[in-house]
Protein backbone atom coordinates (compact mmCIF):
# COMPACT_ATOMS: atom_id res chain seq x y z
CA UNK A 1 0.00 0.00 0.00
CA UNK A 2 1.57 3.59 -1.08
CA UNK A 3 1.20 6.36 1.55
CA UNK A 4 0.35 9.50 0.47
CA UNK A 5 3.28 12.00 1.00
CA UNK A 6 0.83 14.58 1.59
CA UNK A 7 -0.10 13.74 4.74
CA UNK A 8 3.10 13.41 6.19
CA UNK A 9 3.87 16.23 8.62
CA UNK A 10 5.60 19.53 8.20
CA UNK A 11 9.24 20.43 9.94
CA UNK A 12 8.99 23.28 12.05
CA UNK A 13 11.01 26.33 11.26
CA UNK A 14 12.73 27.85 14.17
CA UNK A 15 11.77 32.01 13.96
CA UNK A 16 13.66 32.40 16.96
CA UNK A 17 14.90 35.76 16.45
CA UNK A 18 13.70 36.41 12.66
CA UNK A 19 12.13 39.07 11.02
CA UNK A 20 8.43 37.41 9.94
CA UNK A 21 6.73 39.56 7.01
CA UNK A 22 2.54 38.50 7.23
CA UNK A 23 1.43 39.21 4.61
CA UNK A 24 -2.96 39.19 3.58
CA UNK A 25 -2.75 39.05 -0.57
CA UNK A 26 -5.54 40.76 -2.32
CA UNK A 27 -5.90 43.32 -5.33
CA UNK A 28 -7.38 46.68 -3.76
CA UNK A 29 -5.86 46.52 -0.42
CA UNK A 30 -2.56 44.35 0.78
CA UNK A 31 -2.87 43.66 4.49
CA UNK A 32 1.20 43.38 6.29
CA UNK A 33 2.70 43.58 9.37
CA UNK A 34 6.89 42.71 10.50
CA UNK A 35 7.29 41.24 13.91
CA UNK A 36 10.76 39.75 15.59
CA UNK A 37 9.70 37.53 18.55
CA UNK A 38 7.04 39.64 20.72
CA UNK A 39 8.04 43.00 18.91
CA UNK A 40 5.76 44.97 15.90
CA UNK A 41 8.21 46.54 13.64
CA UNK A 42 5.64 48.19 11.33
CA UNK A 43 2.52 46.95 9.60
CA UNK A 44 0.23 48.90 6.94
CA UNK A 45 -1.34 48.44 3.68
CA UNK A 46 -0.73 48.87 0.19
CA UNK A 47 -3.73 49.91 -1.35
CA UNK A 48 -4.39 50.05 -5.17
CA UNK A 49 -6.61 52.42 -6.98
CA UNK A 50 -10.20 51.00 -7.87
CA UNK A 51 -9.96 52.45 -11.22
CA UNK A 52 -6.51 51.79 -12.71
CA UNK A 53 -6.35 48.88 -15.25
CA UNK A 54 -5.40 45.57 -13.66
CA UNK A 55 -1.70 45.28 -14.80
CA UNK A 56 -1.01 48.51 -13.05
CA UNK A 57 -2.32 47.62 -9.72
CA UNK A 58 -0.42 44.40 -10.62
CA UNK A 59 2.78 46.85 -10.69
CA UNK A 60 1.99 48.71 -7.89
CA UNK A 61 1.81 45.53 -5.65
CA UNK A 62 5.20 44.48 -7.22
CA UNK A 63 7.05 47.43 -6.24
CA UNK A 64 5.68 48.18 -3.50
CA UNK A 65 6.45 44.45 -1.81
CA UNK A 66 9.74 45.16 -3.82
CA UNK A 67 10.32 48.35 -1.15
CA UNK A 68 8.84 46.28 1.70
CA UNK A 69 11.21 43.87 1.41
CA UNK A 70 13.84 46.30 0.76
CA UNK A 71 12.81 48.50 4.02
CA UNK A 72 12.66 45.54 6.31
CA UNK A 73 14.92 43.02 5.32
CA UNK A 74 12.33 40.23 6.44
CA UNK A 75 14.24 36.60 7.01
CA UNK A 76 10.68 34.65 6.48
CA UNK A 77 7.43 35.74 4.98
CA UNK A 78 4.09 34.40 5.70
CA UNK A 79 1.41 34.34 3.67
CA UNK A 80 -2.78 33.43 4.00
CA UNK A 81 -4.03 31.44 1.30
CA UNK A 82 -7.00 33.30 -0.54
CA UNK A 83 -10.53 31.72 -0.21
CA UNK A 84 -13.68 32.08 -2.23
CA UNK A 85 -16.44 30.45 -0.51
CA UNK A 86 -18.69 31.21 -3.61
CA UNK A 87 -18.34 32.92 -7.17
CA UNK A 88 -16.39 35.45 -6.91
CA UNK A 89 -16.05 38.00 -9.56
CA UNK A 90 -12.14 39.40 -8.06
CA UNK A 91 -10.82 35.58 -7.47
CA UNK A 92 -8.78 35.78 -10.92
CA UNK A 93 -7.07 39.23 -9.79
CA UNK A 94 -6.87 38.27 -6.21
CA UNK A 95 -4.48 35.07 -7.51
CA UNK A 96 -2.58 37.24 -9.71
CA UNK A 97 -1.35 39.37 -6.99
CA UNK A 98 -0.37 36.51 -5.44
CA UNK A 99 1.51 35.55 -7.84
CA UNK A 100 3.13 39.20 -8.51
CA UNK A 101 3.44 39.05 -4.74
CA UNK A 102 5.90 35.39 -4.59
CA UNK A 103 7.39 37.25 -7.91
CA UNK A 104 8.78 40.26 -5.56
CA UNK A 105 9.32 37.84 -3.10
CA UNK A 106 11.66 35.75 -4.81
CA UNK A 107 13.24 39.08 -6.77
CA UNK A 108 14.04 40.17 -3.04
CA UNK A 109 16.02 37.32 -2.36
CA UNK A 110 13.55 35.60 -0.15
CA UNK A 111 12.37 31.59 -0.09
CA UNK A 112 9.49 30.36 -1.06
CA UNK A 113 6.31 31.50 1.56
CA UNK A 114 4.72 30.28 4.46
CA UNK A 115 1.31 29.33 3.83
CA UNK A 116 -1.37 30.15 6.27
CA UNK A 117 -4.83 29.06 6.33
CA UNK A 118 -7.71 31.46 7.36
CA UNK A 119 -8.85 29.11 10.18
CA UNK A 120 -4.89 28.50 11.28
CA UNK A 121 -4.21 32.67 11.11
CA UNK A 122 -7.70 32.99 13.37
CA UNK A 123 -7.04 30.19 15.66
CA UNK A 124 -3.06 31.49 16.36
CA UNK A 125 -4.53 34.96 17.32
CA UNK A 126 -8.14 34.47 18.63
CA UNK A 127 -10.50 31.41 17.80
CA UNK A 128 -12.07 29.99 14.70
CA UNK A 129 -14.41 32.16 13.29
CA UNK A 130 -13.32 35.32 14.57
CA UNK A 131 -14.14 38.17 13.22
CA UNK A 132 -12.22 41.20 11.75
CA UNK A 133 -12.80 43.03 15.01
CA UNK A 134 -11.86 40.55 17.71
CA UNK A 135 -8.72 39.57 15.40
CA UNK A 136 -7.54 43.53 16.20
CA UNK A 137 -8.50 43.32 19.35
CA UNK A 138 -5.97 39.86 19.53
CA UNK A 139 -3.18 41.23 18.09
CA UNK A 140 -3.66 44.52 20.37
CA UNK A 141 -3.10 42.04 23.13
CA UNK A 142 -0.73 39.76 21.91
CA UNK A 143 1.64 42.18 20.69
CA UNK A 144 0.54 44.98 24.07
CA UNK A 145 -0.23 47.97 21.28
CA UNK A 146 -1.48 50.81 22.56
CA UNK A 147 -4.51 51.00 20.15
CA UNK A 148 -5.83 48.49 17.67
CA UNK A 149 -3.73 48.22 14.38
CA UNK A 150 -6.00 50.16 11.63
CA UNK A 151 -7.18 49.39 8.78
CA UNK A 152 -8.08 45.72 9.62
CA UNK A 153 -6.17 44.31 6.93
CA UNK A 154 -2.94 45.54 8.55
CA UNK A 155 -3.74 43.49 11.63
CA UNK A 156 -4.65 40.62 9.22
CA UNK A 157 -0.85 40.95 8.43
CA UNK A 158 0.65 40.77 12.28
CA UNK A 159 -1.89 37.92 12.83
CA UNK A 160 -0.50 36.02 9.82
CA UNK A 161 3.00 37.01 10.96
CA UNK A 162 2.20 35.49 14.79
CA UNK A 163 0.54 32.61 13.68
CA UNK A 164 3.44 31.63 11.29
CA UNK A 165 5.76 32.29 14.62
CA UNK A 166 3.74 30.09 16.81
CA UNK A 167 4.36 27.33 13.88
CA UNK A 168 1.06 27.26 12.15
CA UNK A 169 1.78 26.11 8.52
CA UNK A 170 -0.47 24.79 5.59
CA UNK A 171 0.61 21.86 3.99
CA UNK A 172 0.59 23.76 0.37
CA UNK A 173 3.28 23.67 -1.87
Amino acid sequence: MKKSAALLPLPMLDLRGKIILGIDPAIATIGYGAIRDETVLDYGVIVTPANSPTYKRLQQIHDDVRELCQMLKPDVVAMEMPFFARENTNAGKVLRALGVIELALAESGLEEPVFLHQSQVKSAVAKYGADKSEIQQAVMMIFNLSEIPKPDDAADGLAIAYAAQTGARANVR
